[in-house]
C-alpha cells in the first residue's frame, strides 16, 4: 500500500511552517502534538531601516485550536506583580490564531507580549502556509 507523502488526516490539518510577505519577517511553526493541542513557535524581526531602530524577537507554547481558531497564552516574563496590570503589564502574553482557509493563518497580538519583541516589533499579520505554492 503507497501514502502519499504530503497526506494529513483531519485533525493534523494545522501543522507546517506559515511564513508572512512584505517587510516584517513573522514565522509560525506549528507541531500536531494529539487532538487538537499544536507546539507553536512564532518568530518576528523588523531590519533597521534608516532612523527606524530593528527589533526581534520569539515565543513558544502550546495551543488549542478549534473550529480554526485558538489563542496561545504563556505567563509574562515581563510582568511586574507590584505594579497595577495594563496591556504593557499584563500576567499573560496571549496571541490570537485563525485560519482563513488551509494556507492562510491571521495572527494577533492580545497583550503582555512586549517583553518578548520590544516595542517596534510585534506578533500580528498575515501568514502563508510554506505548501501553499505547490
Amino acid at each position: 500500500m503507497i501514502i502519499p507523502a504530503l497526506a494529513q488526516n483531519e485533525e493534523n490539518n494545522h501543522a507546517g511552517r506559515y511564513e508572512s510577505e512584505g517587510g516584517q519577517s513573522l514565522t509560525a511553526d506549528l507541531t500536531h502534538l494529539s487532538g487538537n493541542r499544536y507546539s507553536v513557535e512564532i518568530s518576528t524581526t523588523v531590519p533597521i531601516s534608516g532612523e527606524r531602530p530593528g527589533c526581534g524577537g520569539g515565543l513558544k507554547g502550546e495551543i488549542a485550536i478549534e473550529a480554526d481558531a485558538g489563542t496561545l497564552s504563556i505567563p509574562n516574563e515581563g510582568f511586574i506583580a507590584s505594579e497595577a496590570e495594563s496591556v504593557l503589564n499584563s500576567k499573560l502574553c496571549k496571541v490570537n490564531f485563525k485560519f482563513s482557509d488551509k494556507y492562510t493563518l491571521q495572527i494577533e497580538e492580545g497583550s503582555g507580549c512586549t517583553f518578548y519583541h520590544g516595542a517596534s516589533c510585534s506578533f500580528d499579520g498575515t501568514l502563508v502556509h510554506e505548501a501553499s505554492g505547490i
